[in-house]
């Protein structure tokens, strides 16, 4: 690796004055990152946080379903993105989701929850979790990276 010569200068090099007033990077911790706007699920008329694996499987309705787009969601070019999904004493597993949507490009929350909750049995099933699916609820996703999330899972 050949270095740059302004390695060796005595002052930084600076392409704009905008870069000297450039907020400081965001300190993390392990619970934080500098992940996207979380991926909410709620049902419709609901004020309970959260959504069964079972209730999502049965066609209930969500809301907010124009509160996400493509780019909030970081989809790639092929219209899919990461899931991993992480339970305390078993193997994580990572799943392609399929992203479909509505015209303006908003995702089809609808579609894309019940993918979600898909792969949340197979994880179940794969790692031999017995549970019921009524009893798994699906909060949010959280971007872990750039186009993977993890859902935040809970039990009641």
């Amino acid at each position: 690796m050949t270095p740059f010569p302004s390695q060796y200068s005595k002052r930084g090099r600076r392409s704009s004055m905008s870069s000297m007033y450039a907020p400081a990077p965001m300190q993390l911790d392990g619970y934080r990152h500098a992940g996207g706007v979380p991926i909410k699920f709620r049902i419709k008329n609901s004020s309970r946080s959260g959504v069964s694996v079972h209730e999502i499987m049965s066609n209930m309705r969500l809301s907010g379903s124009h509160d996400y787009t493509f780019r909030d969601m970081k989809v790639d070019h092929r219209g899919r993105l990461m899931l991993k999904i992480r339970w305390n004493g078993y193997r994580s597993l990572m799943y392609e989701i399929p992203v479909s949507g509505h015209d303006g490009g908003y995702v089809n929350i609808q579609s894309f929850s019940r993918r979600v909750a898909r792969a949340v049995v197979h994880f179940l099933a794969a790692n031999a979790i017995q549970i019921p699916w009524d009893r798994v609820l699906i909060h949010r996703l959280e971007e872990t990276a750039f186009g993977t999330w993890q859902p935040v899972l809970s039990t009641i």
